[in-house]
């Protein structure tokens, strides 16, 4: 099973630059969602929420989380827009929030195939990858950090470990295993 939130953090993180695709199956999971990308990104990422390509485009140096009002015409001007995209280089993504079924995913389909393309790799479902065997996921985080989710997570929220894109995909994992 491949875990939310290090599916999430890879597809962030693997182009620094690029488009990545969170998708959502429903409204109420997507502000869920668009808030844990938020939690996810680094520090220096200073990212912000917006519905608008063009606001998107207009801040290269920081972490565009896009939230479509009218997800096909979201899609339609990523495609159109993708040179601009590119030059100036970006230093962060964008984030594209689309439902499951929603219009959005038909277009980058059918009608998109530059937004495609751009976000090749970088596109993650989490609620398809949300099965997990609590029990044996607290075994695996145990065994790769040598210690319990709980106890790993105490010099994190005291602010002891760096905030390495290693070090909050494990804060993540960790805070999804804790126990109360």
């Amino acid at each position: 099973m491949r875990e939310p939130g290090v599916a999430l953090a890879g597809a962030l993180a693997r182009d620094e630059g690029g488009l990545a695709i969170v998708t959502c199956p429903d409204l109420d999971l997507r502000d869920w969602l668009v808030r844990e990308v938020e939690s996810l990104a680094p520090t220096d990422a200073d990212p912000f929420r917006t519905s608008s390509v063009a606001d998107a485009l207009r801040e290269p140096n920081r972490m565009a989380l896009l939230v479509p009002n009218d997800e096909a015409e979201v899609v339609r001007d990523l495609d159109a827009c993708r040179d601009q995209a590119l030059n100036p280089p970006r230093t962060q993504p964008i984030v594209l929030f689309l439902l499951r079924q929603g219009d959005g995913h038909r277009v980058l389909a059918t009608e998109a195939p530059s937004a495609w393309s751009w976000a090749s790799g970088s596109d993650v479902d989490p609620e398809k990858l949300a099965e997990l065997d609590i029990d044996a996921e607290r075994a695996a985080f145990e065994q790769d950090t040598g210690s319990a989710p709980e106890a790993w997570l105490v010099p994190w929220r005291a602010g002891r470990l760096p905030r390495t894109q290693e070090n909050y995909t494990q804060a993540f994992w960790a805070m999804t295993l804790e126990r109360s």
